[in-house]
């Protein structure tokens, strides 16, 4: 995330990208980790002003509340108050005099397009358009796949949303990216019981992970959620290898599906070998 966010070539240009994925593949984790990171390496204390003001759509969302939404999430005192013309010109004011944001978050998009038509769906999209033209930060816009169909469909937007991540397809390096979704995985161990030895954000953990979800964010969230499935499900007082190696099962390719492939019954030894080999795979494959 923080690469795509930091070397987006819209950086600087009143752009945005999205950041595609299917529901629970961890699109709303990303973001929220980001703002978390975001905030701590500039030392912002909870109570001081997100660098990344977020905002989450939902199916009831009008063009009106959005933009009052954006405004409260910077601090306009009374973003409750005037048209929606005299709110699109309060925000272009206030976008532009609010320095100390790095950028905005815009979280279930698809909720600004979906159940609407006609006049409903076009004043959405030309709120849009104004909100990204006016900012002068990147717009991060979040949601399932068929937003995609959405923003090429919308006057104006396919060129202010043209980068677009697909989150099953974004790659974990073993090294440095999955040490950074230790901080994510720490904070589900503090409300997620697990056996011993099979703490989400061990080291030995992360590398079982890595292999179960073949260094792919999507999957691996997926499967840790499948995990947790299984032990609820299970009854059970901790998640351990027989809810992770369960959840893999149902993922893995069916020519992968024994022992010997499992990431979560493997000695550990053998898994390190093998999640630095298909880190060595996937990086030779994005590299050409």
């Amino acid at each position: 995330m923080e690469g795509l966010f930091m070397a987006s070539r819209h950086a600087c240009s009143h752009q945005g990208f999205a950041l595609l994925g299917d529901s629970g593949a961890g699109k709303t984790t990303t973001l929220r980790h980001f703002e978390g990171a975001l905030r701590r390496q500039l030392q912002r204390s909870p109570e001081q002003p997100s660098p990344l003001p977020i905002v989450t759509l939902s199916s009831e969302t009008t063009p009106r509340d959005l933009l009052q939404m954006l405004l409260a999430a910077h601090g306009d005192p009374v973003s409750q108050s005037g048209t929606r013309g005299q709110l699109e010109e309060r925000f272009k004011k206030l976008a532009a005099a609010r320095s100390d944001a790095l950028g905005l978050g815009l979280d279930e998009l698809h909720h600004a397009f979906e159940g609407k038509s006609g006049n409903k769906r076009v004043a959405m999209a030309s709120t849009l358009k104004t909100v990204v033209s006016a900012y002068p930060k990147p717009i991060i816009a979040m949601g399932p796949l068929s937003v995609d169909a959405f923003l090429d469909g919308s006057d104006g937007l396919p060129m202010r949303f043209e980068q677009r991540e697909y989150l099953e397809d974004l790659r974990l390096d073993l090294n440095d990216d999955l040490l950074d979704l230790r901080e994510v995985l720490e904070a589900m161990d503090a409300v997620l019981v697990c056996a011993p030895g099979y703490a989400l954000a061990s080291r030995d953990m992360l590398k079982r992970l890595y292999l179960g979800g073949q260094g792919s964010f999507g999957r691996l969230v997926s499967l840790v959620r499948r995990a947790c499935a299984n032990g609820a499900i299970a009854g059970a007082a901790s998640v351990g290898p027989v809810h992770f190696s369960a959840a893999w099962r149902a993922v893995a390719p069916r020519r992968l599906r024994h022992d010997k492939h499992d990431p979560f019954s493997l000695p550990i030894d053998t898994v390190t070998s093998l999640a630095a080999q298909l880190n060595a795979r996937l990086t030779k494959s994005d590299v050409t």
